[in-house]
């Protein structure tokens, strides 16, 4: 209980004593007319080490800082005189705390102001905290301009969407603009995704898990960005989903870039494809009729020496003919690859058919099955990587993976296509094949590069004696971007 100047408290002391001892952190200093002190308590000064005869009888301008005497005697006055007045100033004592005072009058029973009372708070860890909280909010304001990465709230009590100026701007309306989801998807979302954002936020409101999507904005100024849309719920205590919180990052610049190095490897396959064609050509009408021409001279050559020629040179030109055929045969395989005419002229179904069934030949498979589910054709640049990578897979399987059977898939997803090529031959350690790096594996550098070069995803799956599964998954693109090679 507070001790006080008992004989000189006015009527209202009774009121002021229920206050005292149960408002935490606090010093409170009533004051007679006179705004002398005849009461004092509080937290906050049994905190300090004060005790309440250091205040009693004082004017209450003069326990405090001499520099704000006057204001605070103005706003003793003005407490007398029934109003309420605030004042933020630092310690006398202490000079590093802040505190922020209340100047309020006192009743007495029948409602007459018979003095006033000067609540005083130690706001200094508060306002430490509202600066660090400040500072926080605009280092994340900061990072979310650099980032372009706006976050959201949305209540599903009131369906109201809470943004942040980020957001705001990515959206292009003014900073602290809140909206309704519904109406807010149907003025922003880009028509052609406006079906889709909505079924996921219908989603939302029952299921919690975490989400991912991308999708379109049309700004207020008639701009289209395009985001990428993370988000969770959050659940109450009966596992209601009551809010979702997200962010929006703009990937515009992103989407732009990829469609430009999607153009620019288009044209450098493009390129690489037709001087593989070219090499081809220059092989089937050079190397090729030429070596025809000198096997079929030396057939000739065997017949007319007859039975006049000794059987070992007989035997020796046969075996040359014979050499110089299965060269011409690899030769033509060669130019086969370097220029699969099936590829361009029916589609990457019809060419994988052809080189399982050539790697069946060569490797001497049980089977060498191919399914697909294409339907149609893919951009040309997607067919010949897939291409690329199954043949390069194939001919791992036909050169080292003895296996008996292989299975060549293409399965197609809205947002892309996977390639996966498995074997159940002898498998082999990955972590050795990246440390040796050696000839017979460089293949796999050269399909993970070329498939992650067009945003896919390369992945080898294997271990000794486990098989192998080689899985190349790219993303689709848009039949307006295709660019078909002559």
């Amino acid at each position: 209980m507070t001790t006080d100047a008992a004989s000189s408290a006015p009527d209202g002391e009774a009121g002021f004593r229920l206050l005292t001892e149960h408002l935490p952190d606090l010093a409170l200093l009533a004051f007679d007319p006179d705004l002398r002190i005849w009461s004092a308590t509080g937290a906050a000064l049994r905190a300090a080490g004060w005790g309440p005869e250091e205040f009693l009888g004082q004017r209450v301008p003069d326990v405090g800082r001499p520099d704000d005497a006057v204001a605070v005697e103005a706003h003793c006055r003005a407490a007398l005189a029934g109003e309420c007045r605030r004042l933020e100033t630092t310690g006398r004592t202490y000079p590093y705390r802040l505190w922020a005072k209340l100047f309020v009058p006192l009743p007495d029973e029948r409602g007459t102001v018979v003095g006033g009372m000067m609540i005083a708070r130690d706001v200094t860890d508060q306002r430490r905290a509202e600066r660090q909280l400040r500072a926080s909010r605009q280092q994340l304001a900061e990072a979310q301009r650099i980032a372009h990465l706006g976050s959201w709230e949305l209540d599903f009590e009131t369906d109201e969407l809470t943004i942040s100026d980020e957001m705001a701007r990515i959206v292009g309306l003014p900073p602290g603009t809140s909206l309704l989801i519904e109406p807010g998807v149907h003025e922003f979302v880009h028509p052609a995704d406006r079906a889709e954002v909505l079924t996921r936020i219908g989603r939302m409101r029952t299921d919690p898990s975490p989400f991912c999507f991308e999708h379109r904005f049309v700004r207020t100024d008639g701009v289209i960005r395009t985001v990428m849309t993370r988000g969770e719920g959050v659940v109450d205590e009966h596992g209601r989903v009551v809010r979702c919180i997200g962010t929006e990052q703009d990937i515009t610049e992103r989407r732009r870039a990829d469609a430009e190095r999607r153009r620019l490897l288009g044209r450098v396959y493009e390129v690489q494809e037709g001087q593989d064609r070219r090499l081809a050509a220059d092989l089937h009408d050079g190397h090729v009729q030429s070596l025809a021409a000198i096997g079929f001279k030396l057939e000739q050559a065997r017949l007319r020496l007859g039975d006049s020629g000794s059987p070992e040179v007989d035997e020796l030109l046969w075996q040359v003919t014979k050499d110089l055929s299965t060269e011409v045969t690899s030769l033509r395989r060669t130019i086969g690859r370097l220029r699969p005419l099936v590829l361009v002229e029916d589609g990457l179904e019809a060419a994988l058919r052809e080189e399982a069934k050539s790697a069946c030949n060569r490797a001497a498979l049980v089977a060498c099955e191919v399914t697909s589910e294409l339907d149609g054709r893919l951009d040309p640049v997607v067919e010949t990587a897939l291409f690329r990578v199954a043949q390069q897979a194939l001919a791992n399987v036909v050169d080292h993976a003895k296996a008996a059977h292989v299975l060549v898939a293409i399965t197609c997803t809205e947002a892309g296509v996977l390639l996966r090529v498995s074997d159940d031959g002898l498998g082999f350690d990955p972590d050795h094949v990246q440390v040796i790096g050696d000839v017979a594996h460089f293949g796999l550098i050269a399909m993970r590069e070329r498939v992650e070069a067009l945003g896919g995803r390369f992945q080898v799956t294997t271990a000794p004696g486990q098989g192998t599964v080689v899985e190349a998954r790219l993303p689709l693109t848009d039949p307006a971007e295709w660019r078909w090679g002559a």
